[in-house]
């Protein structure tokens, strides 16, 4: 009798070990297949950005070109391009919200209707820039979200690191 349940304890063992490993390897599958469909949508995302965003938005801009930029602005100049860099925009916008999905659902919200109330503009670029045109209205929802993904995947910085290195 001890044998017979020394027995089944090694083959109860055994097969949740086996169930285990499968689950495992199940979950660690999932989370490539959706690690790949995130990264074809950031793919996607910076052409959409060049195709639809990058007339206006440069990428980025040097802690120098900011110092150039902010003189020329301050004696009645404009800057050399029509809104603030995607990398500041993504910087600011994680400031209110830092997580993907709310950040996503804000960016596709605000590039399809936006205006000054629910933006997150500093006070400046809207003197500057203006408010931007709803050009999420001539894009796919999977456009937006392609885009949306794409700057926040490809942006890490936090405002307050932002803002360190490129003081205004």
């Amino acid at each position: 009798m001890k044998k017979f349940l020394l027995g089944v304890s090694i083959l109860s063992v055994l097969a949740t070990l086996s169930f285990s490993c499968r689950m495992q390897h199940q979950h660690q599958y999932q989370h490539r297949e959706r690690e790949q469909g995130i990264e074809k949508k950031i793919e996607k995302g910076y052409q959409v950005y060049k195709n639809k965003c990058a007339a206006c938005h440069w990428e980025t801009v040097s802690p120098e070109q900011v110092k150039n930029i902010r003189k020329t602005v301050m004696s009645g100049g404009r800057p050399p391009f029509g809104a603030p860099p995607m990398s500041e925009v993504s910087a600011r916008v994680k400031k209110f919200y830092p997580k993907e999905e709310e950040f996503v659902a804000f960016v596709k919200d605000y590039i399809t209707n936006p205006s000054r109330d629910k933006g997150v503009c500093l006070p400046m670029a809207y003197r500057v820039f203006g408010v931007m045109p709803p050009i999420g209205q001539s894009m796919t929802e999977e456009e937006k979200e392609a885009v949306a993904r794409w700057m926040y995947h490809r942006y890490k910085m936090t405002w307050e690191e932002f803002m360190k290195k490129h003081p205004h």
